[in-house]
């Protein structure tokens, strides 16, 4: 078989994914199934798929979560990504095997999953990609949410390939922009900072890939509507709330500041906000992203940081 036939057989694989269709609060076809796949393929072009296995990576899960927003308007039950990631071995996408490499039999067993070898040959094809996306896209979501995927993506209608979406009123069309861009934002700010949290450097996730930080914005996006990268920064749980809430900033030389005026605590130190105070924030040394210092001097500025 020719490498065009390959690549039409398994894009028509693609248009038969066969997903249930939603019940109760959930409508329309569930997005579980695509979303990996969508997932998959934002790996694949960033390089991050190298052999046939891949596993339930944090950045995996990561995208697949943050893709799942688009659709939580009409999904608003949690998407477990451990069901899509053992059936769509039933249509020969991959195989499904326990950690210890033995065939899974059910989402709770399954870890790791191989690719077949002409799904993991055309994935590495640019072309390929373009033409998956497409048709997922296209297929399985409605038409607000593809303006969204095709905004996270940075693809536009009627350009890259992108065929125009028509009688989608301006309104939606902005919305669903803004949940894409806010996607592509939470997913890139944590994978980009190496899943490290600013304030404590500490960095956790788990073995299906969930993570201790988030995406937090400097300049509160309620305010701005700024998804830029460089007004992010990588943060957990409780200096996320903290730095949100104006207990802390950052200087022009990136030293934490802290504004004990606005807060008390008890505790452990090592649980404590008040001893990082005039600490540096904290990279991992491969981060690709820096915040700008103009968004901490606004954050400053607003919760009235002397700094």
């Amino acid at each position: 078989m020719s490498d065009e036939a390959t690549a039409r057989r398994w894009l028509g694989k693609l248009t038969r994914l066969n997903p249930a269709t939603g019940r109760g609060d959930c409508r329309g076809k569930a997005p579980h199934k695509p979303l990996l796949l969508l997932s998959l393929i934002d790996l694949a072009q960033e390089g991050e798929i190298t052999s046939r296995a891949f596993t339930r990576s944090p950045n995996l899960v990561l995208r697949f979560r943050n893709y799942g927003t688009i659709v939580a308007d009409r999904w608003p039950t949690r998407l477990e990504f451990k069901m899509p990631f053992y059936h769509l071995r039933t249509q020969g996408f991959w195989e499904a095997f326990t950690a210890e490499m033995q065939p899974a039999t059910s989402p709770d067993t399954c870890f790791v999953c191989e690719l077949h070898p002409e799904f993991y040959e055309l994935l590495a094809d640019a072309g390929f990609r373009l033409k998956a996306r497409m048709i997922l896209i296209t297929k399985y979501f409605e038409p607000a949410e593809r303006i969204a995927f095709f905004e996270s993506l940075g693809l536009r209608a009627g350009r890259d390939g992108v065929p125009p979406i028509e009688r989608v009123m301006k309104e939606a069309a902005e919305a669903a922009k803004r949940k894409g861009r806010s996607a592509r934002f939470a997913t890139r700010i944590v994978t980009e900072y190496r899943y490290t949290c600013a304030l404590t450097g500490y960095r956790c996730f788990t073995t299906d890939g969930r993570s201790i930080v988030d995406a937090a914005h400097i300049e509160s996006w309620s305010k701005t509507q700024n998804d830029n990268l460089d007004n992010g920064i990588a943060l957990s749980k409780n200096a996320h709330w903290m730095f949100d809430a104006g207990l802390w900033s950052v200087d022009d030389d990136l030293r934490v500041l802290v504004n004990p005026r606005r807060f008390e605590e008890h505790g452990p130190e090592a649980n404590r906000l008040a001893p990082f105070a005039g600490r540096h924030i904290q990279f991992d040394p491969a981060a690709r992203l820096r915040p700008s210092v103009e968004h901490f001097r606004r954050h400053r500025a607003y919760f009235g940081f002397l700094a």
